[in-house]
Formats: structure tokens, sequence, C-alpha cells
């Protein structure tokens, strides 16, 4: 797991000078604590503007550096129309799910700000489905997926407990079967609000006491 977190680290930063990944080095010394996140992404498939819904488990040291394993898949229809012999045009619906080993770096923490530098790589599939005569779901394409998800987001915290955020990056979609007759690649963008729960908890527990 410790290769795989440094490779992905190289990826994401080859832009930041090697002292910050040296100070990586150090997070990753101090004790982690297990992070659970859910994570909707927007973005593009051919000209629609879509979501991708995904779950994320992992690791945090210092709160600066996390690294983890995921799953996203396709929230937002997407269909299409295909000529499928004995049935003529037929609609199709477009299926999409990777899972993601991901690292997260926030390089800068100034007061209530936070900028972070996350990235992804997914390992997949997508297909392009159809129902037939019988009402049986069928597949017109199929392609394994790997996609790579640079990003970069910016956090404002206020009220102590709460923030909110906005992200943008792009993702870079290889495909190793059937062509799917729609454009992966495309830019992604986050907009998102955050509770801090556990800062509000370990509070009320400290006024019980």
């Amino acid at each position: 797991m410790r290769t795989l977190v440094l490779i992905l680290s190289l990826w994401a930063f080859t832009h930041v000078h090697a002292q910050l990944l040296d100070s990586i080095a150090l997070f990753l010394e101090e004790p982690p604590r297990p992070v659970l996140r859910l994570d909707m992404r927007g973005s593009f498939i051919s000209n629609q503007n879509v979501r991708l819904m995904g779950v994320k488990l992992g690791l945090e040291h210092s709160r600066r550096f996390q690294y983890g394993i995921g799953y996203t898949f396709l929230f937002t229809p997407v269909h299409g129309e295909v000529d499928v012999e004995g049935l003529g045009p037929t609609e199709t619906r477009l299926r999409v799910g990777y899972f993601t080993p991901y690292v997260d770096y926030a390089f800068y923490q100034r007061g209530p700000w936070e900028v972070r530098l996350p990235v992804q790589i997914g390992i997949g599939a997508g297909s392009v489905v159809y129902d037939d005569a019988d009402g049986k779901t069928q597949k017109w394409a199929r392609t394994g997926l790997i996609t790579y998800e640079p990003a970069m987001t910016v956090q404002y915290r206020f009220l102590k407990y709460f923030a909110v955020g906005a992200g943008w990056g792009f993702r870079l979609v290889i495909q190793t079967g059937d062509k799917l007759g729609e454009n992966l690649n495309a830019p992604i963008y986050t907009l998102g609000f955050k509770v801090f729960f556990e800062d509000l908890w370990r509070d009320m527990e400290q006024k019980d006491e």
C-alpha cells in the first residue's frame, strides 16, 4: 500500500517542490485516523452535464495527507440510440463504474482557508445497454476503463464547525474494449458543504465534563 501511495503522490504533485514531498513523508509518520467520505463530482459526457457519485474509505495523517480507495459510478442517466437487428432504432443507457485508489494532499492551510490537491486513478468498466423485445437488459458494447483525475479544491471554514468548498480538474479516460460512442474525457468540478462532526462532538464532550 505504501508503494501505491508514493506512486500516486508523484503523479499528483509533479509541479510541487521536492520540499513538500519531504513534508508528506513526515506526515506519514504521524498516527492515521480513518476517513469515510461521500464524493459527488460534476462533469460532462459528450455534451451532457452529469453527476458521478462515489464513496471513499481511507486514512488521514495530521489532517494534511490522505489516501485510500473508493468506488465511483455514473449517477445521471445518459441515453442514446442504436440500430438493433430485429428491433430497429432502440434507446440505450450508459453504465460506468470504477474503483478509485486516491491520494489527497492539503498543501496550504492558513486561517479558515485550505487548498488541497486530490488525484485518483480509476480501474473499472463501462457499457452501453438496451432492453430487448422481452424486456431483458442486453449489452450493446462493453469496455474496460482506466481513468486519471487530478484536481484542486479550495475550502473556506466558518463558524468553527462548517465549511464551503469548490474544486476543478480533468478526467482522462482510456477505453480498452468496445467504443461506447461517448466522449468520457472532460473537465470535472465540485461544490460542497462540510460539517466537522468530529470537532463538534469533541467540544460537546468537553462541556459535559
